[in-house]
């Protein structure tokens, strides 16, 4: 793709993560962004043209808007230990790291009794 049309790219995935012109201005100054909501609308419409280094930060702007709204869609997995329970992963294998059983889900632990040796 030519550095002439590299905004169709961006524009539509500012179209397609529902960002107006100034949503997607907003991120792209947050990411170190230089340029001005009006440069920005012209050269997402291919009339201004913006250095190779601000395009990338528009390009990851955009990315990010699309990641939201994808990550916002996602179905959450259900993942069950061998118990039935829900399973933490991360936390089965720092208790493993530690020498310790992983902990079971499907009930709470008494609290601990005070005065108790």
């Amino acid at each position: 793709m030519s550095g002439d049309d590299r905004h169709l790219p961006i524009e539509a995935a500012r179209v397609r993560a529902e960002l107006s012109i100034q949503d997607l201005w907003l991120r792209y100054l947050a990411l170190g962004g230089t340029s001005d909501a009006f440069e920005l609308d012209g050269y997402l419409n291919g009339v201004v043209q913006i250095e190779t280094f601000q395009e990338d930060v528009l390009a990851q702007a955009a990315n990010e808007g699309l990641s939201d709204i994808y990550d916002a869609a996602r179905v959450p997995l259900t993942i069950t230990g061998p118990d039935g329970g829900d399973a933490d992963p991360l936390a089965d294998v720092v208790a493993q790291l530690l020498g310790r059983r992983p902990a079971r889900r499907d009930r709470e632990e008494p609290p601990p009794v005070e005065g108790a040796c």
